[in-house]
């Protein structure tokens, strides 16, 4: 049988296995550790100021004339409404008895359009907001 420092005792006969032997194993471990700092800062600014903006626009007005323009006369047909040269006109009847039935044309009612265009002008006041930061360094 052999025997040294390093190597343990192993005991075997001619027919025998040798019997085992466990050696301890040193294990080494990891921790971690997590820690915040604050590295910098950072300060934020909002205000809020007001600036003049003009206004300059164009606004249409649109007014209607009507005019009842008497016809008086009798027509065979009932006319439709329809447009002449800008001008809806409205046709309104009324029926006569007499021995035989006729159509009269009593008036119609022309609408007419007029545009008229002026300027406007206005200084309003409108708010707005901007933001500014600085660095508010901590390093040591």
């Amino acid at each position: 049988m052999m025997n040294s420092d390093k190597h343990p005792d192993i005991k075997s006969t001619p027919n025998e296995q040798p019997e085992e032997f466990i050696i301890p194993l040193a294990e080494e471990r990891i921790e971690i550790e997590k820690k915040q700092y604050v590295k910098s800062q950072f300060q934020v600014e909002r205000k809020t100021e007001v600036k003049k903006a003009p206004i300059n626009e164009q606004l249409i007005s649109r007014q209607a004339e009507i005019k009842h323009v008497p016809i008086g006369q009798y027509i065979s047909d009932i006319p439709q409404v329809r447009e002449e040269n800008g001008v809806k006109i409205i046709p309104i009847f009324e029926e006569h008895i007499e021995i035989v039935k006729k159509i009269y044309l009593k008036e119609e009612i022309r609408i007419e359009s007029h545009e008229s265009v002026s300027e406007f002008k206005s200084e309003e006041t409108l708010k707005y907001q901007t933001v500014s930061q600085k660095r508010i360094s901590t390093d040591k």
